[in-house]
Protein backbone atom coordinates (compact mmCIF):
# COMPACT_ATOMS: atom_id res chain seq x y z
CA UNK A 1 0.00 0.00 0.00
CA UNK A 2 1.23 3.46 -0.88
CA UNK A 3 2.08 5.86 1.95
CA UNK A 4 -0.49 8.38 0.71
CA UNK A 5 -3.17 5.67 0.99
CA UNK A 6 -2.06 4.79 4.52
CA UNK A 7 -2.15 8.43 5.56
CA UNK A 8 -5.57 8.99 4.01
CA UNK A 9 -6.99 5.90 5.73
CA UNK A 10 -5.56 6.93 9.11
CA UNK A 11 -7.01 10.41 8.78
CA UNK A 12 -10.35 8.99 7.66
CA UNK A 13 -10.44 6.51 10.56
CA UNK A 14 -9.85 9.35 13.04
CA UNK A 15 -12.48 11.52 11.28
CA UNK A 16 -9.88 14.15 10.43
CA UNK A 17 -10.84 13.98 6.76
CA UNK A 18 -14.12 13.08 5.09
CA UNK A 19 -13.18 12.40 1.47
CA UNK A 20 -10.20 11.74 -0.77
CA UNK A 21 -10.94 15.09 -2.43
CA UNK A 22 -10.64 16.84 0.92
CA UNK A 23 -7.36 15.03 1.59
CA UNK A 24 -6.08 16.16 -1.82
CA UNK A 25 -7.00 19.81 -1.37
CA UNK A 26 -6.72 20.47 2.37
CA UNK A 27 -3.77 18.26 3.32
CA UNK A 28 -1.71 18.03 0.10
CA UNK A 29 -2.74 21.29 -1.59
CA UNK A 30 -3.42 19.55 -4.87
CA UNK A 31 -6.46 19.35 -7.14
CA UNK A 32 -9.61 17.53 -6.03
CA UNK A 33 -8.82 14.59 -8.30
CA UNK A 34 -5.15 14.30 -7.33
CA UNK A 35 -5.56 11.38 -4.90
CA UNK A 36 -7.65 9.34 -7.34
CA UNK A 37 -5.20 9.92 -10.19
CA UNK A 38 -2.17 9.05 -8.04
CA UNK A 39 -3.84 5.92 -6.71
CA UNK A 40 -4.91 4.81 -10.19
CA UNK A 41 -1.36 5.28 -11.53
CA UNK A 42 0.09 3.67 -8.36
CA UNK A 43 2.21 6.78 -7.75
CA UNK A 44 3.11 7.77 -4.22
CA UNK A 45 3.83 11.18 -2.76
CA UNK A 46 6.35 13.37 -4.53
CA UNK A 47 8.91 15.25 -2.45
CA UNK A 48 6.95 18.49 -2.76
CA UNK A 49 3.65 16.87 -1.84
CA UNK A 50 5.16 14.97 1.10
CA UNK A 51 6.68 18.20 2.44
CA UNK A 52 3.41 20.07 1.98
CA UNK A 53 1.50 17.34 3.77
CA UNK A 54 4.12 17.22 6.54
CA UNK A 55 3.87 20.97 7.08
CA UNK A 56 0.07 20.77 7.21
CA UNK A 57 0.28 17.91 9.71
CA UNK A 58 2.61 19.97 11.91
CA UNK A 59 0.15 22.88 11.87
CA UNK A 60 -2.75 20.57 12.73
CA UNK A 61 -0.74 19.06 15.61
CA UNK A 62 -0.17 22.55 17.03
CA UNK A 63 -3.87 23.38 16.65
CA UNK A 64 -4.84 20.08 18.29
CA UNK A 65 -2.68 20.91 21.30
CA UNK A 66 -4.48 24.24 21.60
CA UNK A 67 -7.86 22.47 21.35
CA UNK A 68 -6.74 20.04 24.04
CA UNK A 69 -6.61 22.91 26.52
CA UNK A 70 -10.34 23.47 25.97
CA UNK A 71 -11.57 19.95 25.23
CA UNK A 72 -9.26 17.89 27.40
CA UNK A 73 -8.16 14.35 26.63
CA UNK A 74 -10.91 13.81 24.04
CA UNK A 75 -8.48 15.19 21.43
CA UNK A 76 -5.61 12.82 22.37
CA UNK A 77 -6.52 10.36 19.61
CA UNK A 78 -6.16 13.08 17.00
CA UNK A 79 -2.79 14.13 18.42
CA UNK A 80 -1.56 10.54 18.44
CA UNK A 81 -2.68 9.91 14.85
CA UNK A 82 -1.18 13.16 13.59
CA UNK A 83 2.08 12.44 15.40
CA UNK A 84 2.25 9.00 13.81
CA UNK A 85 1.59 10.47 10.35
CA UNK A 86 4.29 13.09 10.95
CA UNK A 87 6.75 10.32 11.79
CA UNK A 88 5.74 8.32 8.70
CA UNK A 89 6.28 11.31 6.43
CA UNK A 90 9.66 12.11 7.97
CA UNK A 91 10.83 8.50 7.57
CA UNK A 92 9.54 8.44 3.98
CA UNK A 93 11.44 11.61 3.11
CA UNK A 94 14.60 10.27 4.73
CA UNK A 95 14.53 6.76 3.28
CA UNK A 96 13.11 7.45 -0.19
CA UNK A 97 14.56 10.89 -0.86
CA UNK A 98 17.44 11.32 1.64
CA UNK A 99 15.87 14.41 3.17
CA UNK A 100 16.83 14.37 6.83
CA UNK A 101 14.89 17.42 7.97
CA UNK A 102 12.35 19.90 6.69
CA UNK A 103 12.61 23.44 7.97
CA UNK A 104 9.42 25.06 9.16
CA UNK A 105 8.18 27.65 6.72
CA UNK A 106 8.90 31.20 7.81
CA UNK A 107 8.52 34.53 6.14
CA UNK A 108 11.97 35.90 5.36
CA UNK A 109 12.84 39.27 6.86
CA UNK A 110 13.40 41.94 4.25
CA UNK A 111 16.19 44.39 4.92
CA UNK A 112 16.14 47.75 3.23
Amino acid sequence: MLLMEEIYLQLRKQDLVDTAEQFSTDWCWRSRSWYAVQKNKENDLTVATAITCLNNVKVKIALAHLKRKKLGSIIDGDIKTLGFIKDQLEVYLLVKHRIAAVADEETPNKKC
